[in-house]
């Protein structure tokens, strides 16, 4: 057991305790303040359930992650920071199925929100079961996240994936090398990793689209 993870736990106890000692104490309240004891409870167990959820964000231990949204969803089962990150660790977890659904769920509740359609898109573009993956539904949730974002780089990014997965290579390329203007242009958080990552999304789309050009002009002869 490592040492962070003992002092979580050991926080975690602690918590406990206290929480037992003050539902104890509520037992000579008048009804009146149990209800707002109560939610200030509930809240006061969100806030340490946030700070384990992304504890184990940090260390990339994703299952124990969602485990502690999951438990803070069954507190507050309308909670968005938890709903939006735990769509994102379904992803990154391949819980594909969970990922779409509760996605479309939140691009009916928040239709404007460019974020969660851009995920979306990002879900059917990269998912690595054939079963979900879908490059024409990739687009479309791609194209609906560009008329919220235009100038998202990101949004542009995926939109390029989303093209290549489906077989359209030129658009594929069009499309990265827009981000790659966008994100020089306006983009603050851009980081070498991202810059490498990019780079070889440039140079697979550039190859494709060549690969696909050349297979075309050898047909035509």
């Amino acid at each position: 057991m490592n040492k962070t993870y003992k002092i979580a736990l050991f926080f975690a106890l602690s918590l406990s305790s206290s929480f037992a000692q003050k539902e104890r104490s509520t037992n000579n309240i008048p009804t009146s303040n149990l209800i707002l004891l109560e939610t200030k409870t509930q809240n006061e167990r969100i806030e340490f359930l946030l700070e384990v959820a992304f504890a184990y964000m940090n260390e990339e231990d994703f299952a124990a992650a969602i485990n502690a949204f999951d438990r803070i969803l069954a507190i507050d089962p309308h909670h968005l920071q938890s709903r939006y990150i735990i769509a994102h660790l379904y992803i990154n977890t391949k819980q594909y199925e969970k990922a779409r659904d509760l996605l479309l769920t939140l691009t009916h509740e928040f239709p404007n929100d460019f974020k969660l359609w851009n995920n979306l898109a990002w879900l059917y573009a990269t998912a690595e079961d054939s079963k979900i993956r879908d490059g024409k539904k990739a687009v479309q949730y791609a194209q609906e996240a560009l008329t919220l974002a235009p100038n998202d780089h990101h949004v542009w990014s995926t939109l390029s994936e989303a093209h290549y997965i489906a077989g359209n290579y030129e658009k594929a390329y069009r499309a990265i090398t827009h981000m790659a203007i966008l994100a020089t242009r306006y983009a603050n958080d851009v980081t070498k990793e991202s810059i490498d990552d990019y780079n070889k999304q440039i140079q697979k789309c550039k190859r494709a689209m060549d690969t696909d050009s050349a297979m075309k002009d050898r047909n035509k002869k």
